[in-house]
């Protein structure tokens, strides 16, 4: 056997080895983010207290971190054991960006029964974050709207509308600032996936302007009927950063304006329901030392979220997200003094421990 037939065989072996094992994904690294890129600094975010700093440092980097995982690592299981590496605090951030990379790591071919097979149902605690990171990749990807509503055909037809959340997110957190004017995608989006995505470019703002809220709210403004989306958004942004450091986020929400109140609460309440079905342990080592009345507004507020969306998801319609977020701004408008500080007389008695589902069906 000549030297150039067994160069050929060990070629071919090497290449089977490589393919069988995985280790071939590597190759993918050229793609990765490079972490020191996602900084507080080096995306020139308004943040200057040293805390704030560290922690969306972290967050970044968590993200970041999931993504590269994703689409290097050879095995998803080597995905999975590096976020669940990480504090409780930072697990959800790598799992969205986990999500994100999920179409690079299957080489662009994209399926929606097995995103939700692969991603979604091996980890329901994280679901939310899973198809905002899709949503995410979208936005990265620079699809057109109509590309979009392609894409979340087939999704869970209740949390698909985080992916329009997602894509919302990415062009006002990279995209804004260089170019107000891309925001202007999201209106040709269809009915209420307009108002996710304004959601997303709420949780973008949150993040761009963390030490001004005067500059979070003068944006808002630009978007005259979704600024009260970008409020909801904002909310929800500022309780899952922080959701050990309540404080934080009701100290803003006495910064929004009257008319947001309602919706800025909607999205802490969301943001704290993400929170409680991410990690039930920690959630309740989070709210353990919220005052009493707080504490009892956190918890009715969570479980009035895991209600309504059980309700609506049994009625099984099209219109079950919009439903899901008006159901329980209503409620809370009605039962708890804004932001979170307690239950009004008319709250309905319930259990002190919230109902924290683990599985969306």
């Amino acid at each position: 056997m000549g030297s150039q037939t067994l160069i050929v065989m060990a070629i071919v072996l090497a290449a089977l080895v490589l393919l069988g094992t995985g280790w071939w994904r590597y190759a993918f690294a050229v793609f990765a983010i490079r972490t020191r890129r996602m900084t507080v600094e080096r995306l020139g975010l308004m943040v200057s207290s040293p805390e704030d700093i560290e922690r969306v440092n972290g967050i970044l980097a968590s993200f970041v971190g999931g993504f590269n995982a994703m689409i290097t690592r050879p095995s998803a299981s080597a995905c999975q054991a590096l976020c669940d590496r990480l504090e409780p605090l930072y697990r959800p951030f790598a799992q969205e960006g986990l999500a994100m990379g999920y179409t690079p790591r299957h080489l662009f071919h994209y399926d929606p029964a097995q995103f939700e097979n692969r991603v979604v149902k091996r980890r329901p605690e994280y679901r939310y974050l899973h198809y905002v990171g899709l949503g995410f990749w979208s936005g990265m990807r620079d699809h057109s709207p109509r590309r979009l509503a392609r894409i979340v055909e087939g999704l869970d037809p209740l949390h698909r509308y985080l992916c329009y959340d997602g894509y919302g997110f990415k062009h006002a957190f990279f995209d804004y600032r260089a170019n107000p004017d891309v925001l202007g995608k999201l209106e040709r989006l269809q009915g209420y996936a307009r108002n996710a995505a304004f959601q997303g470019v709420g949780r973008g703002f949150w993040f761009l302007y963390v030490d001004r809220p005067d500059m979070l709210t003068k944006q808002a403004n630009r978007f005259g009927e979704y600024a009260k989306d970008i409020a909801a958004g904002a909310g929800l942004a500022a309780v899952f950063v922080y959701p050990d450091r309540l404080e934080s986020a009701r100290t803003l929400a006495g910064k929004m304006p009257v008319a947001w109140h309602d919706h800025f609460h909607l999205g802490m309440c969301f943001g704290l329901k993400a929170r409680s079905i991410n990690d039930v342990d920690q959630f309740e080592r989070d709210t353990a030392g919220l005052d009493p009345p707080v504490r009892e507004a956190v918890l009715a507020s969570v479980r009035e979220c895991d209600r309504v969306e059980l309700q609506v998801r049994a009625d099984a319609d099209q219109d079950g997200y919009r439903r899901w977020r008006g159901r329980v701004t209503a409620w809370m408008a009605e039962h708890v003094e804004y932001p979170l500080a307690g239950l009004r007389a008319s709250a309905p008695k319930s259990p002190a421990r919230p109902a924290v589902p683990t599985s969306r069906r």
